[in-house]
């Protein structure tokens, strides 16, 4: 009988164990390719969800901007909208009750993409990349997520670069990580002025939202959730509201020497160097978010 009782006790110790480890490990962060969705990489921390564009999207000139999702709570959603999305025929475009996309990119740099300016003459003009051309996870824990995104024909200035973007998302921390390296092949030549390279916020709304703080090279914006007419109608169409709450998005380039409205988007940028590695931090958050 006591040789029964502690073969029982060590199996519900072992049980309980199994359960806390389940539970001190259920992830934070996640993220991956996107093959059924046109080759989207997509990915997550707790305050919202983000993809940028892969070489299935080419023909629909798509950029190397940044989408956002929005999401209600803390939990993983990136499956479950791209399952509700493409099997289930239930639009993310709508939400559902725990978020949803309505943040247009079209070709613009989106929710904190790269920005690249030319200075020429005393006028700068805005550079946007396309679709990345090859993906790499470098790291994936529960609370840490590192993947690099490689495009191979970035235009600027009727020349072109490539561009080495790695991004990090943590558990915890609303902003995501970017390190970007632009190469060329020993042709670059930029004779009227500077490039000028950092992170940028397309604004599909009035300047009216946006704050600018040129000490800490920050730039951050608010806009209505559902400026998207398309993601509005469908919004409306299933609930009847019009209102989706507000996004608010914030970029920082540490040193930026240029933080303003360029081509309808507000940018922090600052000189550059090809080959160099340059760090920014962008991120969003939700007015109906919930902890």
């Amino acid at each position: 009988m006591k040789k029964i009782f502690i073969i029982h006790y060590s199996l519900f110790i072992l049980l309980c164990l199994t359960a806390c480890q389940k539970e001190a490990v259920q992830p934070k962060v996640y993220g991956r390719y996107v093959p059924e969705r046109k080759d989207d990489f997509a990915w997550e921390n707790e305050y919202a969800a983000y993809r940028m564009y892969g070489p299935a999207l080419k023909g629909e000139n798509p950029s190397n901007g940044v989408d956002l999702w929005l999401k209600a709570r803390p939990e993983l959603v990136v499956d479950s909208f791209y399952y509700r999305e493409h099997v289930l025929g239930l639009p993310y475009h709508i939400n559902y009750g725990k978020g949803l996309d309505c943040y247009k990119v079209g070709h613009t740099c989106g929710c904190g993409g790269l920005v690249v300016l030319t200075e020429e003459e005393g006028a700068y003009k805005t550079w946007i990349g396309g679709p990345y051309d090859r993906w790499e996870i470098l790291e994936q824990t529960a609370e840490r997520f590192v993947f690099k995104l490689e495009y191979d024909s970035l235009l600027v200035a009727g020349q072109i670069l490539h561009e080495s973007i790695i991004i990090t998302a943590e558990a915890g921390n609303a902003m995501n990580k970017a390190e970007v390296v632009l190469t060329d092949n020993g042709k670059w030549k930029m004779e009227n002025g500077k490039l000028l390279v950092g992170g940028g916020i397309y604004m599909h709304d009035t300047i009216d939202h946006c704050e600018v703080y040129e000490k800490i090279g920050t730039v951050f914006y608010e806009e209505e959730a559902l400026s998207d007419k398309t993601a509005a109608q469908m919004n409306f169409d299933h609930n009847g509201s019009m209102s989706q709450g507000r996004i608010y998005i914030t970029v920082q380039t540490p040193g930026a020497t240029l933080t303003d409205i360029q081509d309808g988007n507000l940018v922090a940028v600052k000189p550059y160097e090809l080959g160099d590695t340059l760090t920014y931090y962008f991120g969003a958050t939700w007015s109906e978010w919930k902890e």
